[in-house]
């Protein structure tokens, strides 16, 4: 017998060892997941990469033909990544959940059948490192208890890492509710922040769900064994020094942290010249047009709607907007495409026509940020989004909606110099933006001098990202580095 098992150990050390990864199920975190997979897959012939797979708990169609192009793509590449859907798991209640926590709660009834998936791996090959989404960390667990080293990867950037990281110790600080807070928060690694600029979980009650699950990620962090960022140092430098030099946990530990961004889908949703869109732009000269887009989840009451459809037309600008509501139907992490005659003014669009084009629901954005007739992008400042506008050089106007969007917004502006906000009081989280603010945001862009300095910025930075994923760049080595602890160490089961 023990014969056999060496004889089983030695023929498991001659075979491939793998990498597992565990994203959260929403395509905005699925992107940079599966660009990360193909990117370490890209580096070694010795190691694969195996991503599980949870359906998504609305829409299990539209994440599936996702991941069904995106297995092509690495397949046609002759990469080895593979796709693993894992058994559905029927949430009970899910109405009544806020994101995060469906999203946690989600995860964590996954345990069981991540576990299995692993076992089955660990039968024949060696797994040599564990990656699980930021908002996915109770699955760390599994990992633990199989003796794999477990990775954090943050789809989000490095300001929301020192957040994160810094929570803990803001938590037993400060006694009362964030949202009430008089004084701007002190995070190591980013401006003074307005408390009101936090992340949606911060400012909902301290007792309540989400506030729980956010404080939950963020006291595992220091369970993992490194920590993985969707951006590039030079990006965000001051979270990025904070992080590196351990001022982001006082009295704490930080686990490695490494940049390997920006990991972008550029290898689809860019084939788009008979897009209508894309006709349209090649009519429009250069840097003239400002695009307007919220993500594959965001959308915008009809009200708002309306008033930003009023400030288009009082600044005079070429734009192409993408247009969502949600007018109570499906559920909010998929918005609708907008009936355009039920949510736009009266004769807006006949009066617009010579230089808008309105277009109601999905736009190939990865395409429109690329053409050469884009000036400016209002955004929610997602994440994904964000780093797209970088890597195109196209400025920002941030128009956050919800999770960390407003602190990602916040940093754009005041940290990076790369993005207007569409709205500068610090003080005020939501509400209506008048048609007013619009316009003096994308006038300010577009003719100003405030605008000209951002676009200048943009362009330096758009440099600086394509040179950090070329080879010797910053997140290159980091990633390679990675690469290298995965085969070359003695971890894993």
């Amino acid at each position: 017998k023990e014969k056999e098992k060496k004889k089983k150990k030695k023929k498991k050390m001659k075979m491939k060892k793998s990498v597992v990864i565990f994203p959260a199920p929403l395509i905005s975190h699925l992107v940079s997941t599966i660009q990360l997979a193909k990117h370490i897959a890209l580096r070694r012939t010795n190691l694969s990469v195996t991503i599980l797979l949870m359906r998504h708990p609305f829409s299990p169609a539209a994440s599936s033909s996702f991941v069904a192009a995106a297995a092509g793509d690495a397949a046609a590449s002759g990469l080895d990544v593979r796709f693993v859907e894992l058994p559905p798991i029927q949430l009970t209640h899910p109405e009544g959940m806020q994101g995060l926590t469906l999203l946690s709660v989600y995860a964590d009834m996954h345990k069981p059948t991540v576990l299995d998936a692993l076992l089955s791996l660990t039968s024949t090959t060696t797994v040599s490192s564990f990656i699980v989404d930021f908002v996915c960390t109770s699955v760390i667990d599994v990992a633990a208890e199989l003796g794999i080293p477990a990775y954090v990867f943050f789809t989000s950037g490095a300001a929301l890492a020192a957040l994160m990281l810094h929570l803990p110790h803001l938590d037993r600080k400060i006694k009362w509710e964030f949202r009430d807070s008089k004084n701007n928060i002190e995070v190591p690694g980013m401006s003074p922040i307005p408390a009101l600029k936090l992340p949606s979980p911060l400012l909902d009650g301290r007792d309540g769900e989400e506030y729980r699950w956010f404080l939950y990620h963020s006291r595992r962090l220091s369970d993992a064994k490194g920590i993985i960022i969707n951006t590039f140092e030079e990006l965000e430098c001051k979270a990025m020094k904070a992080l590196l030099q351990g001022k982001c946990a006082p009295g704490g530990l930080i686990p490695p942290v490494r940049a390997v961004g920006p990991l972008l889908g550029l290898d689809a949703g860019m084939d788009c010249s008979d897009h209508d869109c894309i006709r349209w732009l090649n009519q429009q000269s250069h840097s003239s047009v400002v695009f307007l887009c919220f993500g594959s989840m965001g959308a915008l009451p009809v009200e708002q709607v309306r008033e930003m459809a009023r400030g288009l037309e009082l600044s005079g600008h070429r734009f192409l907007w993408s247009v969502r509501t949600r007018l109570g139907q499906g559920h909010r992490f998929m918005p609708c495409d907008a009936d355009l005659d039920e949510v736009l003014p009266a004769g807006f669009v006949e009066r617009t026509q010579e230089r808008g084009l309105v277009w109601a629901g999905w736009v190939p954005q990865l395409a429109i940020l690329s053409h050469p007739a884009i000036g400016g992008f209002v955004s929610h400042c997602g994440w994904n989004s964000t780093l797209e506008s970088v890597w195109f050089g196209v400025p920002l106007i941030g128009w956050p909606l919800d999770a960390e969007q407003r602190m990602n917004a916040f940093v754009l502006e005041k940290d990076m110099g790369l993005s207007l906000c569409v709205r500068k009081e610090d003080h005020v989280a939501d509400g209506l933006v008048k048609g007013e603010e619009l316009e003096m945001v994308v006038v300010s862009l577009m003719e100003g001098e405030e605008g000209k300095r951002v676009r200048e910025k943009m362009k330096m930075m758009k440099e600086m990202g394509r040179a950090a994923m070329q080879g010797g760049g910053s997140s290159d080595s980091n990633l390679s580095a990675l690469v290298e602890e995965w085969t070359s160490g003695s971890g894993g089961v």
